[in-house]
């Protein structure tokens, strides 16, 4: 209940896409070989070429990408929420992607700036879009997501990171934590 009234009475200019003057669609080109699934014929060196944006436009048809937030804040990073269809027997659920950049002064993405802050796991729409707003809104005021990790929401929330696994800014990808 609480986080449906935080959902209902969140601002919408800071996270509607109507309020920004930006190609989505030229931003997540940009961004998909950061989270799309990665090709075997694809060095991972040159995943951002050009030569491969063939098949990263295929995992935005098979995937169904759809933006769900934008916001630029005040500490210089612009935000992003994505959906995406995940493998279901009713094809029926979405998983969320947040995450970060700066921008360079000629508007384009510092990629050496790009971080993913959460993956949601899989639920319906509904569901997903309530749960979503929360943890972006968040996210964007630099809040803890602590309480919303798998370890302390029952799996219910964020998929990751948690029960061990983080974000790794150096590689920009997922990694699990080695136990010793």
């Amino acid at each position: 209940m609480v986080f449906l009234f935080f959902a209902c009475n969140s601002s919408k200019s800071k996270t509607d896409l109507s309020d920004y003057k930006i190609n989505y669609e030229g931003l997540l080109d940009t961004i998909i070989p950061h989270f799309a699934k990665d090709h075997d014929t694809i060095p991972k060196a040159l995943k951002f070429s050009p030569k491969y944006k063939f098949y990263y436009d295929l995992q935005k048809q098979e995937r169904n990408y759809q933006w769900m937030h934008y916001a630029e804040a005040d500490n210089g990073f612009s935000y992003f929420l994505l959906k995406r269809d995940e493998s279901s027997i009713k094809r029926d659920k979405f998983i969320a992607i947040c995450g970060r950049f700066k921008r360079l002064e000629n508007g384009r993405i510092d990629s050496s700036s790009y971080e993913e802050i959460f993956w949601t796991w899989k639920m319906k729409e509904d569901e997903l879009k309530e749960k979503a707003l929360v943890l972006f809104e968040k996210a964007i005021a630099n809040r803890s997501l602590d309480d919303y990790t798998p370890e302390k929401s029952k799996d219910e929330w964020i998929e990751f990171p948690g029960n061990g696994v983080f974000y790794d800014k150096a590689s920009q990808t997922w990694k699990t934590k080695s136990i010793q």
